[in-house]
């Protein structure tokens, strides 16, 4: 309390600062006549009584500034005229304070575009009502999330007692119908609660209704985009039919511009309701407890905390285990996390590293800044001492020091700003989709805000031990030349900084060096097939019209594409490879029997004929699926080397009958026909996934393949030849996702290259500026030995040996900074375990490339100051000084 009145005291004393300096001033202008009056009576003359009463009256001027501060805060004149006095002291020096401005807007700068990334994805909440309320709900087992069933799912939602509401939802892609060209929509199925779930409103219509979950409805809420792009933005939209994959749909509603689901999802046009994925029969996805496809989230219940609502589902999902053993023993738990942290996953962590990383940038940045406000401290010494001799106390000085170091920062505060601008477009095209809702990055007013905090921040860091330094000096010294005690106190300052730069250094070079080994890993491993010359795409096949003969429309379209110009091979395949993409379907061995429940998974997909040609994957032995395997035809199945060596212990299984868990008809026995090459499920993982293939013209329902296209031409070429056969053979069916084999791998490698090209960036300007540093510190240690090396070299002291003076100093605060670098890299290695592959976070041979690195650029850096001290001239040199 009295520390508030204090400062409400001071307020007002602001408020009558000029009344009160006046009144003040006339105070001491009395005292002064007094004390002249009295000399005068004493027989001095009136020009010496004048004297001596301002002599013992003492400094007018420090006195009206200590009593202007105790009576209230410095007025704004007093501060503009410490600016104007700030910005005469830059311009005396332009040269050094540029510098010192450059290298603040490079650090602020980065820091400013990476915070704008942060600012989107981890800080703003999820765009909907009460955010922090959100839960997302997974199936768990042996501590591993997965996706939930649509049974479960029903029975989560009846059981629980957690949250006000439960949904469901997975992506979808249907086609629009009926307008001039057709068109791919994505969008996702939910249950019919996703609004009151989201707190949500559609901007037209009410929303859906739990009768628009039963058998047969076909409704749909559509994205103000598609409402203006497709319908005109057409009010009475509400009630209308839009045909979609064959089949009609009323629109229910048309949601808000700014509507997103989910959050990272912009792409998403529609939103539909479960029934779509229930067609009725038994087998149907609704009713199919092993086929885990969904993802859920819920709004807890006010009073109810994120650990109950776990412990309840994991309660649920372990009754579930046991009252179905046959599909729910590997799902016999659940996990509940917030919805934001479940969306982030790994990304998180990722941005909190460069977060840290660019930060140390900033740090080497004010070091730099401050050594070179040491070397102007020690310039400015008799200024100060002069001063100080004049009346100045110590605050007044460091006040006025510091705001110089202000000025300074900024100044390079509006510079980074600037360079944030510019480079933020640029981070985000190489984030590309890697990263959710890093779209949404840009320089608005709350990172203009952070990026005003860290300028004045740094002003402060980098500026307040120089200007303590300066104001703490004696008087004595810095007037008589050869003052040396305050010089080697800088001195000391300005290599302790420059250790501090080295071992920072260390630290960002050694993670980035570890990211360059870990992507090199991931770019050049191989990945079980040929990426090169291969244009791959996607088109949807209504059920409406092709439910039972798509079998026949991909046999017609892939002889129809192999008989292109250009084309060497083509194929199909439900998943492609090197996507992190994936399905997982259990199958029965007869020769190793095991319980419902129990049975081994491995890596499934559906595939046409010629694709093991198509994708270079080799056949190792047997045969290839043929046009003859059909559904009347024996059922058959090509298993990888790695599945037949991991689940069957022998690579000698032709013949072998295996039970996959899929068809259309229920599981059926399958002789093994083939094995083939394994390939990467992942770009991002090195390991060769062992799987199984089926055929899929023994699936006739099957639908949506990638198309796969081996080319002799570049493979882009080929994109107009391809829409226009499949327009030939329906206009209604589009063309999407066109992209070459090498394309799709390098979306999938966006987060791994985007975290290794920042860190080798930040690295790159936090090892220039520390050699920037490294020169200034030993350029000036040479300026201020001028004499003593003068006298060396008087006395026969060879040139060779004050070369090597400089770059022992020199290599001595490079080998303690690498100490201190590479000990706090080995502390803090596991930070970026999750993100290496192929590599540890120790790797030694990394390290001592870091650390050869950092000394030989390190002496490099003394070099020019070693031959500058090597040059002295004695005669010049004790001259000067």
């Amino acid at each position: 309390m009295g520390r508030l009145r204090t400062i409400w005291a001071k307020l007002k004393g602001q408020a009558v600062q000029s009344r009160e300096d006046d009144a003040f001033t006339d105070e001491i202008r009395e005292h002064i006549t007094l004390l002249t009056q009295h000399y005068r009576a004493q027989g001095m003359s009136a020009e010496d009584a004048t004297r001596a009463a301002r002599r013992q009256f003492g400094n007018v001027t420090q006195l009206k500034e200590r009593q202007r501060w105790q009576r209230g805060m410095l007025s704004p004149a007093e501060w503009g005229r410490d600016v104007r006095f700030g910005m005469r002291m830059l311009a005396k020096k332009p040269g050094l304070y540029a510098a010192m401005v450059i290298a603040l807007a490079l650090g602020i700068g980065a820091n400013t575009t990476v915070f704008s990334i942060v600012d989107a994805v981890l800080l703003r909440p999820l765009p909907y009502a009460h955010p922090e309320r959100l839960m997302e709900v997974r199936s768990q087992h042996l501590l591993q999330d997965g996706a939930v069933s649509y049974p479960d799912f029903f029975d989560w939602r009846a059981q629980n007692h957690s949250f006000t509401e439960l949904v469901s939802y997975h992506g979808e892609s249907l086609t629009l119908t009926g307008a001039e060209r057709p068109a791919h929509l994505d969008g996702e199925v939910v249950s019919w609660n996703l609004l009151p779930l989201l707190g949500v409103n559609p901007e037209l219509g009410l929303g859906f209704r739990p009768e628009d979950e039963k058998l047969g409805a076909r409704v749909i809420l559509i994205s103000h985009a598609l409402w203006v792009s497709q319908f005109g933005s057409d009010p009475r939209i509400v009630g209308r039919t839009m045909q979609l994959s064959g089949e009609a749909y009323t629109i229910e509603g048309v949601m808000p511009a700014s509507f997103r689901f989910p959050a990272d999802a912009p792409q998403n046009t529609f939103w539909t309701t479960l029934a779509v994925d229930n067609d009725g029969t038994p087998g149907a996805t609704t009713a199919n407890r092993g086929d885990h496809e969904l993802a859920a989230m819920g709004r807890l219940k006010p009073g109810i905390s994120e650990a109950q609502a776990n412990a309840e589902m994991k309660a649920i999902a372990a009754g579930l285990s046991r009252k179905y053993p046959a599909s729910n023993t590997q799902n016999n738990s659940a996990h509940v996390q917030s919805e934001l942290k479940a969306m982030l996953g790994d990304t998180r962590t990722l941005l909190l590293v460069i977060l840290g990383a660019v930060g140390l940038v900033l740090l080497i940045a004010c070091g730099n800044v401050g050594n070179l406000l040491l070397v102007r401290a020690r310039e400015r010494a008799r200024e100060m001492a002069m001063r100080t001799a004049l009346g100045a106390n110590r605050a007044r000085l460091v006040r006025q020091l510091l705001v110089e170091s202000l000025i300074v920062s900024v100044l390079g505060g509006l510079a980074g700003c600037t360079l944030a601008f510019v480079s933020t477009p640029a981070v985000l095209r190489l984030i590309n989709d890697s990263v959710p809702r890093a779209a949404d990055a840009g320089v608005n007013l709350p990172v203009l805000g952070f990026a005003l905090a860290v300028s004045l921040a740094s002003g402060l860091i980098f500026g307040l031990v120089p200007a303590i330094t300066s104001a703490r000096g004696d008087l004595l010294s810095p007037l008589k030349e050869g003052g040396r005690s305050e010089t080697d106190v800088r001195n000391r300052l300005g290599s302790l900084v420059i250790v501090g730069q080295v071992a920072l250094g260390i630290v960002l070079t050694a993670g980035a060096g570890l990211l360059v080994t870990s992507y090199a890993h991931l770019a050049r491993s191989d990945e079980g097939f040929k990426p090169d010359h291969l244009l791959t795409f996607m088109f949807e096949i209504p059920d409406s019209r092709y439910m039972n003969n798509r079998s026949d429309f991909y046999r017609q379209y892939f002889e129809k594409v192999r008989a292109l110009p250009g084309v060497e091979a083509a194929g199909g395949s439900l998943i492609l490879p090197m996507t992190d993409n994936s399905m997982h379907i259990s199958f029965e061995n007869p020769e190793h029997p095991l319980p419902p429940g129990q049975l081994e998974d491995a890596r499934f997909d559906l595939v046409s004929t010629n694709y093991f040609r198509t994708m270079n994957i080799p056949l190792l032995s047997g045969r290839d699926f043929s046009d003859a395997d059909t559904v009347k035809a024996p059922p058959v199945m090509i298993v990888s080397r790695g599945f037949a060596k991991k689940f069957l212990h022998t690579e000698n299984v032709i013949g072998k009958r295996l039970k996959p868990e899929a068809g259309n008809d229920g599981p059926v026995m399958r002789e093994i026909v083939g094995v083939v090459g394994d390939v990467r499920h992942g770009a991002t993982s090195l390991d060769l996934d062992p799987g199984y293939y089926l055929p899929a013209t023994q699936f006739p329902k099957a639908c949506c393949m990638y198309s796969v296209v081996r080319t002799q031409v570049e493979p882009l070429s080929l994109e107009p030849a391809a829409k226009n056969l499949v327009a030939s053979m329906d206009r209604n069916i589009p063309v999407t996702d066109v992209r070459t084999m090498q394309d799709r791998i390098g979306l999938e490698l966006a987060q791994p290259r985007f975290a290794m090209v920042l860190l080798s960036a930040f690295s790159g300007l936090a090892l220039v500026l520390t050699l920037v540093g490294l020169y200034g510190v030993m350029a000036y240690s040479v300026a201020r030995r001028r004499r003593e090396i003068g006298v060396r070299l008087a006395l026969g002291a060879p040139r060779a040996m004050v070369f090597r003076m400089v770059l022992q100093q020199a290599a001595v605060l490079v080998i303690i900074g690498i100490g201190f670098g590479i000990t706090a890299t080995l502390a803090s290695g596991s930070i970026l375990q999750s993100y290496l592959y192929g590599t540890s976070p120790r790797n030694p041979l990394v390290l001592a490339g870091v650390c050869v690195l950092v000394a030989t650029t390190g002496l490099l850096a003394a070099y020019l100051p070693a031959r500058r001290g090597m040059q002295v001239d004695p005669a010049v040199a004790l001259r000067y000084e």
